[in-house]
């Protein structure tokens, strides 16, 4: 398989549709955001989500992120959605954050093998506007092995994944170059998950309360 490289100028209406096309054939892609690049998948496609664990090495029992283009695409994967998530939604997205939410019963069990969902809407406008040609959210995960450093380049993702995924796009190096901060809303006590570039300070001046559990946790 030869990886074929997007780079930002090559990204025209006809090349975003050529990427929908690999995602529909359960190919793997490299994508960016403005945390770090991602490995994705169609939401819908098993064998491609399949694939990604087996690229990165994970662990079968480590979730994976849906990445909408929109707030409401939230109701496509979650259940029982707490006011606080649009509140957060409307302050952060797109933005480094990961809201954890009950999940669908239609998702599949590779995504999540527990009953949770990890949402996020990244802040980069190719990445967005890929999912809204795909009309389904992609799901995602770091583009590096498990526990090794995550890739802000599609020069990092080439030197791990160079013909072993269907495309990388390139938009340049990733802004803030950590992943994004991780919070649970399934139950009280809220938790933080992973802290990244967003506070719990910034969060709890959202929520106006501090409903907050702190533990450690590794999506990596």
């Amino acid at each position: 398989m030869n990886t074929k490289i997007f780079l930002k100028k090559d990204l025209t209406d006809e090349n975003l549709k050529n990427i929908v096309a690999l995602l529909e054939k359960s190919k793997v892609i490299a994508f960016p955001t403005e945390t770090v690049y991602g490995l994705g998948a169609h939401m819908f496609k098993e064998e491609a989500i399949k694939k990604i664990f087996s690229l990165k090495k994970r662990n079968k029992n480590k979730p994976l992120i849906v990445h909408i283009s929109k707030i409401e695409d939230v109701k496509k994967v979650a259940n029982e959605i707490p006011g606080d998530f649009y509140k957060l939604a409307k302050k952060f997205f797109p933005g480094p954050l990961t809201i954890i939410l009950k999940k669908k019963d239609n998702i599949s069990s590779l995504i999540s093998s527990d009953s949770t969902i990890a949402v996020r809407m990244p802040d980069n406008p190719f990445t967005l506007k890929l999912i809204e040609c795909l009309k389904s959210p992609i799901i995602g995960t770091s583009a590096n092995r498990s526990n090794e450093e995550s890739s802000i380049s599609a020069n990092n993702v080439l030197s791990i994944f160079s013909n072993k995924i269907a495309a990388i796009i390139d938009t340049g190096i990733s802004k803030i170059k950590i992943p994004s901060t991780i919070i649970s809303l399934v139950e009280r006590p809220y938790k933080i998950l992973r802290y990244g570039s967003i506070s719990k300070d910034e969060i709890d001046q959202v929520l106006k309360k501090n409903y907050w559990k702190q533990i450690n946790f590794s999506v990596s």
